[in-house]
């Protein structure tokens, strides 16, 4: 039928925290002691009021606690302020997901009475099966965007649909629902179709969608999902079923997330934010972001509220496998499992699809191993959204309105095992096809427009079958085109590529946490703090001193950008300290690290160390001043401090004066930004702005087999002066001095 919305009066309940996504109260509750009156439905007052469609799932809205830390219902949340999105079971839904549960075995008898879920968990008391259940069916269906953030409607859909992309926004099992065009229907919703005639209903704090099917997605580990495989010998991935567990993945790959950091958050033994507010953000307009000690508007990091953990694989199907070792189609998956592992051992060794010291045995979990080294090259620490496998954001001639690529764009990742890169690609000509290690030849010239002219066979790169891939909870499984591996040769291609990587690719959590990129323009997602470490080592690879505060800024703000790379920053306020560890490099040789720097009278001044033992890092060069613009005078304790950078302007046309600057730059340890980058969301180029900079930190000799790492430390008094870190590049020196082709402007 078709339901038609009532208006009518209610009292609406003001909460001090909406859901999960806390600020203040460790225990979430729902503050019902101050009350707003308002005209409409809320979603719970329109499910309410359609109880012949709705009341099995209103019933469960009433049962289900907004967490375990709250003593809140979700019915209460949903009759609150906020912005929710609700995708509504219908109670025929209710009844067919129960009716799937005995299918499953999971219960006996389809009803809210089976046995199975009257058993009481004697450690806990409580009917434990019952409850997962009834919470899995409120959290899937329910996203909170908060204050500032709108619902979704079905507009929201339209762009995603095609290309199977997740929402932007988590439900309240923080998980990121994937919209796809419906089977009979225009929108499906994790396989559930939406109802094209009960979507859209608009209540005074947000939207609901009718399902006829319980949203429950897929919570197995990639584990669980490829121990199945081999135990039922099932066709598709069966070799890499087979692969990962003999190289000893399995154990890792079980991982979903790091539930004491969760604990700690809840409990109050973190703070839910950073203690002291980040100095020189103003807040006003914005009531997430928290008062400053003076009554001001600065800005809080907020913590994350989770610290899930993730990986992306990309992996040759079955049936390429078979054609690759010269099976029977449709055959691999009845061999037993030493002998497919035997069979790829040898194709592996057979082809050199592995670094030339790498060794040939049955110690296959080790990292010297060759299967072991080609395994886990298809292997990513880090979970990679399909939407995220590369970023448009502000790449040369993009449009963040019309989101209309007009150049090639990249990314860098790092894989698991011996640590290796991995490029991510794709080009303007190909709207859709993105490409793993593909170096095709780039019209860089100083005029060019950096889109592709042509690509070796052997350059190519293989396509990322993004359309059929799988999505168990803790990953991303990507079936890719043909083989990807890592042997000298493509330590070469690569060790003859400037390589830029953003700063925040360092760092697997925070693409496993929605942290990098988070196209949220509100606070919470603008402004994200990192625990120091002393309290809790939230990223692997980082240490932070106790005085340091350190904030991850999107960049998103407004739909524009800062002169930034990708948007986004590292911005580090207090007496800090902080260790990184660098991306390795691809082969061994003489090698530029570069910094990429937006300055301004903000910023402040550090000590920078580089070297191989965290422990004991060397200085590197004097402390770098990133208050020095490319032009500006600095004035400080009333002296002025003329720019020694060494910056102007390009002149239009004359490349050869152009070409004295860059090379008077790089005699005083600078570049120019790059040219591939715009500013703030329009035309104007990183290039063109004399703040954009990149410092060149060293030249030195690099090993593709050392860990490098880099650390930074305040020299300043002011504790409220800025660090600030976008991007590196590695640029080998047969591409900074090369004599014939000089390093292009992008």
């Amino acid at each position: 039928m078709k339901i038609i919305s009532k208006i009518k009066s209610f009292i609406l309940l003001l909460p001090m925290v909406a859901g999960v996504a806390l600020t203040q109260s460790c225990t979430e509750d729902i503050d019902t002691s101050s009350r707003y009156t308002f005209t409409g439905n809320t979603v719970l007052s329109y499910l309410e009021d359609h109880a012949d469609v709705y009341s099995e799932y209103r019933s469960l809205l009433d049962t289900v606690k907004v967490s375990d830390f709250s003593n809140s219902t979700v019915s209460q949340l949903l009759s609150a302020r906020g912005n929710y999105t609700c995708f509504a079971p219908t109670n025929e839904a209710i009844h067919n997901y129960l009716v799937h549960l005995v299918d499953s075995g999971i219960i006996s008898d389809s009803t809210w009475s089976a046995p199975e879920f009257q058993e009481v968990n004697p450690e806990t008391g409580k009917k434990d099966l019952l409850y997962q259940i009834q919470c899995n069916i409120v959290y899937n269906s329910i996203i909170d965007a908060g204050d500032n953030s709108a619902a979704f409607q079905t507009s929201d859909f339209s762009e995603r649909a095609p290309k199977n992309e997740v929402l932007s926004l988590p439900n309240m099992k923080e998980r990121k629902l994937q919209i796809t065009e419906g089977n009979g229907t225009r929108y499906a919703i994790e396989g559930s179709n939406i109802d094209d005639n009960n979507c859209n209903i608009y209540t005074i704090n947000g939207y609901i969608h009718q399902v006829h099917k319980v949203i429950d997605p897929n919570e197995q580990t990639v584990t669980d999902i490829f121990q199945k495989m081999i135990e039922e010998q099932q066709y598709g991935f069966y070799t890499y079923a087979v692969l990962l567990e003999a190289c000893g993945l399995y154990e890792e790959l079980t991982q979903k997330e790091d539930e004491v950091y969760y604990q700690m958050l809840m409990s109050g033994e973190l703070e839910q934010h950073l203690s002291e507010p980040h100095p020189t953000y103003s807040g006003a307009g914005d009531p997430e972001r928290g008062k400053g000690a003076n009554g001001g508007n600065n800005s809080y990091g907020w913590y994350p509220k989770r610290r899930m953990i993730g990986y992306t694989l990309f992996l040759e199907k079955d049936s390429w496998w078979e054609q690759a070792l010269g099976l029977e189609d449709s055959t691999i998956h009845t061999k037993p499992a030493e002998e497919i592992i035997a069979m790829v051992a040898k194709y592996v060794e057979n082809n050199k699809l592995h670094m030339p010291n790498a060794s040939h045995n049955d110690n296959y979990t080790s990292t010297d191993n060759a299967l072991n080294q080609f395994v886990t090259y298809h292997v990513v620490p880090g979970k990679v959204e399909n939407n995220k496998l590369v970023i448009h954001f502000n790449e040369y001639g993009y449009s963040q309105d019309l989101r209309q690529p007009k150049s090639c764009v990249y990314d860098f990742y790092i894989t698991a095992g011996e640590r290796r890169l991995l490029k991510t690609y794709k080009s303007p000509g190909n709207k859709n096809t993105i490409y793993l290690n593909r170096f095709p030849v780039i019209n860089n010239a100083t005029d060019g427009d950096y889109t592709e002219v042509s690509c070796e066979d052997e350059k190519a790169g293989v396509e990322i079958l993004v359309d059929e891939m799988l999505r168990p909870y803790n990953a991303f499984v990507y079936p890719i085109s043909d083989c990807i591996y890592f042997n000298e040769q493509m330590a070469e291609t690569f060790g003859k590529e400037r390589i830029r990587i953003d700063v925040a690719t360092f760092f697997k959590e925070f693409m496993t946490n929605d942290i990098r990129s988070n196209e949220n323009s509100t606070w919470p997602y603008q402004c994200v703090g990192i625990p120091i470490t002393s309290k809790y080592t939230y990223c692997e690879g980082l240490e932070i001193g106790d005085e340091t505060r350190f904030h991850y800024l999107s960049g998103r703000v407004g739909g524009g950008s800062w002169a930034n790379y990708q948007g986004d920053e590292l911005n580090v306020v207090g007496n800090y300290e902080m260790t990184m560890k660098l991306p390795p490099v691809p082969k061994d040789g003489v090698y530029e690290l570069r910094l990429g720097l937006s300055t301004n009278n903000r910023r402040g001044m550090c000590q920078v160390y580089w070297g191989t033992n965290k422990n004991a890092l060397p200085a590197v060069g004097v402390p770098l001043d990133m208050r020095m613009t490319g032009t500006q005078t600095l004035v400080m304790s009333g002296q002025s401090f003329p720019s020694i950078v060494g910056w102007e302007p390009d002149v239009k046309g004359d490349d050869d004066v152009n070409a004295e600057v860059d090379k008077k730059m790089r005699n005083n340890g600078y570049m120019k930004g790059p040219k591939y980058v715009n500013y703030m969301g329009g035309n104007q180029l990183l290039r063109d702005r004399q703040e954009a900079l990149r410092k060149i930190v060293i030249r030195s000799e690099m090993k593709a087999n050392e860990t490098y790492y880099i650390q930074f430390k305040n020299v300043l008094d002011n504790l409220a002066t800025e660090f600030f870190m976008d991007y590196i590049e590695y640029c080998p020196k047969e591409v900074y001095d090369n004599p014939l082709i000089p390093e292009d402007i992008w």
